[in-house]
């Protein structure tokens, strides 16, 4: 008989660069259905999945799983192992989810020129295809539009085993999850109910702690102040219990003080004093207590809010920034995207929407090249850099003056991410990684924004602040994003590109 659950015994890791664990005597168990692991980027999320999968072993402990373990990683840069066998595959499950999942035969052959979200389509039925006894997805709805997103529940719905799902879409996490595991290393806690839900229990006991905490604070602040006083009170009272300011011939004055001691009445302020040490030792344990306690909570609660940050804005002195003719663009062998005469001026604020795999990362492909000749100084987001390109990246600001680096850092902390992790690892995750992009553009001042899918990997603190940002950006702004609300807040023109009926070819039309 299979393991019916996972368990995580007494388990301690951190990577070979590290030198503070991101898991320490870890306990965790989970069941059979979908687990929700949510948290901020760099918290231990895909790491705590590696584990699972036995991609990571751990330094301590154990990880009990069952046998057939597969993990789809966030990344889409490499073909599944066994894709080709899965394409070539006609049984009944196979042929299901080709069909439900939209793919093509020939998959295998022109991986390279497929869309991130055509591939991560692939990924999902590949793995759903294995039947695997434990199913752990990273970041499954990065790049897909709305329709592409249900047929992945839908998908993942087929699964029968134990599942674990990274995600930062709560429309994807409440559909499939009926348990959440809040992870931000070190603190891991799990609850039992959907991920919206436990999301709420979390505020709900975060805004508990902090008001133990301050009214444990008030007790304490209270209990300090009648100890100064008790010791003032004592203090006075040894001054004038004292002989040694007396006359040497007022043997009244050592009398009343000689009688005054042999009473006790001497000690009395003292002893009342030294009672309050007690009270106060406990209540100082108590409140390191509460603060480990708050500090927990805080880490894990989603809906803090991040500090924000600025986008330095200045528009461009012309204000027609782009003016192209009628092109078309090639979308492979036998496709194209027809584009009409475009202008964009220096206030501009561009949606550009589409479904998976239309052209829309290939039209800002284009347009980019058009912005370098003319000077202007835009920055350009790709929709995913892989992993020579993130490591490239990094080393760059590796490479920075350490004032420029703090900087940067400060921005990224402001965006929810652990200074402390963040500066331990050798390659950011692919959330932090766009935190650093994003603080690193913050060091100039910028007339153009070209943003493909910036909320790919961005957890929920990070969206809403850089939604706030680009909505107060005062340059043009060039944005491709499936979320159509992220859209709405920040654009207010939109180049829709659609088929055109009865061909493989596109068209771009301008609202």
């Amino acid at each position: 008989m299979s393991i019916q659950t996972l368990e995580f015994q007494h388990l301690t890791f951190h990577y070979p660069d590290q030198s503070l664990d991101l898991f320490s005597d870890l306990n965790l168990s989970i069941g059979s259905g979908w687990t929700a692991l949510i948290g901020a980027n760099g918290g231990g999320k895909s790491t705590l999945l590696k584990l699972a999968c036995n991609q990571l072993k751990p330094l301590s402990g154990a990880v009990l799983h069952p046998p057939l373990c597969i993990y789809v990683p966030q990344r889409t840069d490499e073909i599944p192992p066994t894709y080709a066998d899965f394409a070539l595959s006609y049984d009944a499950l196979a042929c299901k989810l080709h069909g439900q999942l939209g793919l093509d035969r020939d998959y295998p052959s022109r991986w390279e020129t497929l869309s991130h979200g055509e591939r991560k389509r692939a990924q999902i039925a590949w793995a759903l295809y294995r039947e695997s006894d434990l199913l752990c997805v990273d970041e499954p709805t990065n790049h897909l539009d709305q329709n592409a997103i249900h047929l992945i529940i839908s998908a993942l719905q087929l699964h029968r085993g134990i599942g674990l799902l990274v995600s930062h879409d709560r429309e994807v996490l409440d559909a499939l999850c009926t348990t959440t595991v809040e992870v931000q290393s070190p603190f891991v806690t799990k609850l039992a109910c959907p991920p919206s839900q436990a999301m709420e229990e979390m505020r709900k006991l975060r805004l508990s702690a902090e008001t133990s905490y301050r009214e444990q604070g008030k007790e304490l602040r209270c209990l300090v102040r009648e100890k100064q006083r008790r010791r003032s009170v004592a203090q006075v009272q040894d001054v004038r219990n004292s002989k040694r300011h007396i006359d040497a011939k007022d043997h009244d004055a050592k009398a009343r003080i000689d009688g005054f001691r042999v009473s006790g009445g001497d000690k009395v302020a003292g002893r009342l004093s030294r009672q309050l040490d007690t009270r106060l030792s406990n209540q100082l344990a108590t409140k390191q207590s509460l603060f480990s306690s708050l500090s927990e909570m805080r880490a894990l609660d989603l809906s803090k809010s991040s500090a924000g940050i600025t986008l330095q804005g200045v528009k461009h002195p012309a204000k027609i920034v782009l003016d192209t003719d009628e092109t078309v663009l090639s979308l492979g062998p036998d496709r194209r995207l027809f584009l009409p005469a475009l202008t964009l001026s220096h206030t501009d604020r561009i949606g550009i929407r589409g479904p998976n795999g239309i052209g829309k990362s290939t039209l800002i492909r284009h347009l980019v090249p058009l912005f370098e000749e003319k000077s202007i100084r835009f920055w350009y987001l790709e929709q995913e850099l892989d992993q020579e390109k993130s490591l490239c990246s990094y080393q760059k600001f590796e490479a920075l003056d350490s004032q420029t680096k703090g900087r940067i850092v400060s921005t990224v902390v402001r965006l929810g991410s652990d200074a402390r992790l963040f500066l331990q690892s050798a390659l950011p995750s692919p959330g932090e990684l766009r935190k650093l992009l994003l603080a690193q553009a913050l060091e100039s001042e910028l007339s153009l924004l070209v943003l493909d899918e910036p909320t790919n990997h961005l957890d929920l603190p990070s969206r809403l602040a850089l939604e706030a940002e680009l909505g107060a950006f005062t340059g043009a702004l060039l944005l491709i994003s499936h979320d159509q609300s992220f859209l709405d807040k920040v654009c207010s023109t939109w180049w829709d590109i659609a088929s055109i009926a009865d061909s493989l070819d596109s068209e771009l039309l301008v609202h």
